[in-house]
Formats: C-alpha cells, structure tokens, sequence
C-alpha cells in the first residue's frame, strides 16, 4: 500500500488516497511503530489542509492523538481532541471526541471531568436517538465508578453497554467491556463469573486475528487468579501478556503488567525479582501522564524497599510520591473543580441523564403513535396515487398503443377501398391487419391484466431476456411500412449485422418502437425520410429512429426531457407525442434503458436508445 501510494497519482482520486494513507498509519500505529504512524498521519493533515478537505484533516489529528495516547501523553491527546471538538459540526464526531476526552481524563486520574465528559456524550447520544453511540460513553463512566471501588454500579453500566455492544454487533466495544466486566466480577468476589467473561472476551479477540490486542484480556485473566491465590497461573497469564505489550509498545498498560509482576514476586517474597519489575515498570511509567500509575509503582517500591529494611529508601519514595502527588495536585486546580463541587456535577449529571432518560421513554411512545398514523395516512395516499397512476397509463395506451393502430386500420382499409393497393397484395395486407388486431387485442388483456394486479397491490412483471432485435423491428417496421407509403413517406430500416440480439422485454420493446415510429411519420411532411437504425456499440445496442420532419424547439426539448407532458398549445404537441414519449420512457426505464432526443425547428428530429447487450 506504501508503494501504490508513493507511485500513483492520486489527483482524480482524492478519497480513495486519504483512505490509502489513513489505513497504511493504522497498520503502523497497531504494529507498535508509533513514529511512523504519526508521520503518515501529520502528511495526511496536510493534505486535508491543502486540499480543504476537513474530514481528512480532523481524522488524522484524531490518529496523531491516539498515538500519543498510546505512549502515555494523554494530557496532550486531550488537548488535541479538545480542538477538534470545539471546531466539529457533526453531531457523532462530536460524541466520539467527547468519549476520547473522558477516557484521557480517566487515564490520568481526573474522575470528575471524566464523569462529566462521558455524561455529556451519553446526553447527546440520547438526544439525537444514537443508541449505538451510548456504548462509550457508558463504558468510561462505568470505568470511573470502578476506580471510586463503586463495583457493582460500575458493573450496571458496563452490563447496559455489553447488550448494546452485541446488538450492534461492534466487537471492539463488546471486547472492552467484557474485560471490565470481568475485573468488576474479581472484585465482587465472583470468581467463576469473571474468568467466564475474561475467556469469552480473550476469545474474541483471538478470531478478530490481531495477536498483539491480546495482551489486556491475558493481563486480566493473570490479574483475576492473582487476587484469587493462584499466583502461579497468574505469572502465566501476565508473561503472555507482557509478550503481546512489548510488541505493540502501549506503553501504560505495559507498565502495569510489569508491575503486576513486582506484585506476584512481592507476594512469594523473592524481593530481588520484585525489585527488578518494579523498577522497569517505573521507568516506563514515568515517560507517561498517568499519575496514578505511577504512584502505584511508587508505593510498591516503598513497601518492598521497608521490607528489605532500606528505610531510607522506603522514605525517599514516599517523599517522591507525596511530591508528585502535591505536584499533580497544583496543576489538577488549574483544570479542574473541587471535590465538593465535582461530587455535586456527579449527582447532578447522573440526575439530569435519568430524567432524560424518562423523557426519552415518553418521547419514543408519542413517536410511535405519530408514526403509526403518519405510516397509515402514507398507505392510504400511495393507495389513492397508485390509482391515479393507473388510470393515467390506462389513458396513455388507449391513446396511443389502441388508437393509433386502429387510425392505421381505416388508413388501409381506404386504401384497399379507393382500389390504391394492387389486388395481388390484399391477402399479404389482410395478414398484417389480422395480427395487428391480435396485437391489439392482446394490449387489451394486458391493461386488464395491469387493473387486476393493481388491486392486487402487484408490479407488473418484466422479462429481461437476451434475445435477436432485428425480427421484431421488422414486424413492426412492416406495419408502419403501408402507412408511410400512403403519406409518400420514404421509411428505411439499417442493421449493422443480420441478427442484432440485446437484453429487453419485447412487449415492453414494441411499446417503445411503436409509438417512436409512429411519431416520426406523424410528423414527417410529404416526400420525407424516416430512418430506423440498429447498430453495435461495445457492450450496448443503440437504436435511433431519425426524421427530417418539423422538429421541435428548444424549450419544448427541454420540457420533453424533464418527463413532463407539454400542456395544450402547440399544434404538434396536440396529436400526442408528449404522451408518446412518457409511455416510451416509461417502458425503457423498466428495461434500465433511456432515451436521449436531438431536433432542430424545420429540419427534424432524432431519438436515441441504448440496450445492453449481454444478462448481467
């Protein structure tokens, strides 16, 4: 993909290369090669910039944030997505910063704007009636309870977000809350219970086929059995897990794996291996923002540093603890709220989502019954509509595919009467006539056919099939043939080859071919040509029916081109070829065919059709 997207040029394709270059940082973001990632991602923001494309540029600083995220620097991921969200005018995008800001929150330990975020992406969320949305929002406030050891309300949450998670089947969602719903089970003191979610979540992610994701349901597994007593299986799960982090680099969660493990050797009273874990895990903590992380480690160290009698040592890191604790202490009044008042934005936000969501219920129930009479007063009208439709084709076959014929009829009868056609030729006439009528009569049981499956509430069947134009053109062709002749009327057909075969439905075919051919020499003077052409385009057959007749205007073509039926007022849209042409129309659109028309006042008129030529 790096290659395609390096060598191709992308200027005609705009979206498909921001795709290309967004999917190429992912890879590289979920792989571990962080550096990478943000650079395909800050090339993508100019290029959003460039190209004023705000989609692009507002994803990618979302990616570069995540990233950085990913390396602990949450503070400065909020701050990103801080941006974005006071410049994003798309409600969903607005929810998605919203839930990214609460969990940066939370990574860092900042509870009471976590809750707050989270409680307005899940307002919002309700608001618009984006049930889908709700999922995130609930999973970080359920986190947030869970951190205040408020298990079993943070277990409500994350149970509600699980059965929305599956009903909208998104797997990411449903895994992460299936890992905390299993820490929520450890703690309640539902071991079984845990380890069921815990396996089904790790089970999960092993079918979603990305090896490196395992690591933060390996490490809860190792997490549950730890606090179960079961300290070797355990150290088990947590060295898969440690495995999976140090190959995708999410450097918090592989802090604290590590120092899961100084907490197992702590336990087992093996000092030295505690030591060596807790210091690495230090280490790395300590090139993130999350505080509480760190003062874990911190403490930990303390506690082994006291049992291995270094009191000094144990002093020092405690002082080291109480020094960032005051540190983080400082900065957290800069951005935050007391604790009395974010205790107060708790119990009132909680208060304000459980009235909303009242409101909801009452709202969905009145909804219901407008939609219920909105979608009856629909029926009752598309009923009413229908039957108008049908009683307007019945009024355009009778005028044009019953009358015409019929006109034709008289035509020739006069013409055999007036002793103009040759004797030799009546029986050849008499046997165009008599299948014109059976023609005729067969248009009839077709329309009582179409009154039978509109009270019926039934479509009309078409039968596409793949068959030889050229014998039907000719038996058409041959009915117009006399009528042409009695007006002196030069009628020609062309066929590019001797059998010419498109995908059409043939009555619906003769529709259209009639009432063309039947226009044109309507309005064809004396001594003019009406030409049919059939020919081979590629993977289409064109047909064209040409004459040299009156034309028509601009402002007529136009009206013709819109569908419409020209209103009374000219003398040659008076015989009908406005009705003509919609019955044509209307016949090819249900054959995935169109028409497109040429003419110029005074030098005639022609109509194009195109067919494909093969069943797809």
């Amino acid at each position: 993909m790096t290659q395609l997207a390096k060598n191709r040029s992308f200027n005609k394709h705009r979206k498909l290369y921001s795709d290309i270059m967004g999917k190429i940082g992912e890879y590289y973001g979920r792989h571990g090669e962080l550096e990478k990632a943000i650079a395909h991602f800050e090339e993508l923001v100019e290029y959003g910039r460039k190209y004023r494309i705000r989609r692009v540029e507002t994803r990618a600083l979302s990616n570069i944030a995540v990233c950085h995220a990913q390396t602990g620097k949450f503070l400065e991921a909020v701050e990103t997505w801080k941006d974005i969200l006071a410049k994003s005018k798309e409600t969903e995008n607005k929810i998605h910063m919203l839930n990214n800001i609460s969990a940066g929150y939370g990574y860092v330990g900042d509870g009471s704007l976590s809750l707050q975020y989270a409680f307005d992406a899940l307002n919002k969320a309700e608001d618009n009636n984006l049930e889908i949305l709700k999922i995130s929002p609930l999973i970080n406030i359920g986190t947030e309870f869970e951190r205040d050891n408020l298990h079993q309300k943070a277990l409500d949450y994350w149970l509600e977000a699980m059965e929305l998670a599956k009903k909208y089947k998104q797997t990411p969602s449903l895994i992460n809350v299936l890992n905390n719903i299993s820490l929520a089970y450890s703690a309640l003191g539902k071991k079984d219970l845990a380890l069921k979610h815990a396996f089904e979540c790790l089970e999960l992610q092993d079918e979603r086929g990305f090896p490196r994701d395992m690591a933060g349901p390996l490490n809860n597994i190792g997490y549950i059995y730890e606090t179960s007593g079961d300290l070797d299986k355990a150290l088990e799960y947590y060295q898969q897990s440690l495995d999976a982090y140090r190959q995708c680099r999410d450097v918090a969660p592989m802090a604290n794996c590590i120092a899961n493990f100084g907490s197992i050797y702590m336990q087992k009273a093996d000092l030295e291996k505690a030591q060596k874990y807790l210091e690495e895990a230090l280490d790395i903590a300590s090139t993130t923002d999350v505080q509480a992380l760190k003062n874990r480690i911190i403490n930990m160290l303390a506690e082994l540093y006291a049992k291995r009698k270094l009191f000094d040592k144990a002093y020092e890191f405690l002082r080291i603890s109480l020094d960032w604790e005051n540190e983080y202490n400082v900065n957290l009044k800069k951005n935050s709220i007391s604790i009395n008042e974010a205790n107060y934005y708790k119990r009132k936000i909680e208060g304000q989502a459980k009235a909303y969501r009242k409101q909801n219920i009452e709202l969905k129930r009145k909804n219901k019954l407008i939609l219920e009479t909105t979608n009856d007063l629909e029926e009752r009208n598309a009923m009413l509509s229908d039957t108008v439709e049908v009683l307007n084709w019945l009024v355009s076959v009778i005028s044009h595919d019953v009358r015409a014929p019929l006109a034709n009829f008289n035509r020739i009868l006069g013409m055999l009467l007036d002793g103009d056609i040759a004797k030799e030729e009546h029986d050849e006439i008499l046997h165009s006539l008599k299948k014109s009528g059976e023609n005729i009569f067969k248009l009839v049981n077709e329309m009582l056919d179409g009154i039978r499956l509109q009270r019926r509430k039934l479509d009309l069947s078409v039968e596409l099939i793949q068959q030889d134009l050229v014998p039907i053109v000719m038996s058409i062709f041959a009915v117009y043939l006399p009528i042409a002749m009695q007006r002196r009327i030069d009628l020609n057909y062309y066929f590019a080859e001797e059998k010419i075969e498109a995908v059409i439905d043939a009555d619906l075919f003769k529709i259209a071919i009639r009432n063309l051919l039947n226009n044109a020499i309507k309005f064809t003077q004396a001594k003019g040509t009406v030409d049919i052409r059939v020919e081979n385009l590629g993977d289409m057959v064109q047909i064209s029916v040409s004459d040299n007749g009156k034309g028509m205007d601009e402002k007529t073509l136009q009206i013709l081109r819109e569908g419409m039926v020209p209103k009374a007022g000219n003398e040659d849209l008076n015989d009908g070829i406005g009705l003509g042409l919609t019955l044509c129309r209307g016949a090819l659109m249900r054959m995935n065919s169109s028409l497109e028309i040429e003419s110029t006042p005074g030098k005639g008129t022609k109509i194009y059709m195109k067919f494909n030529r093969l069943t797809k």
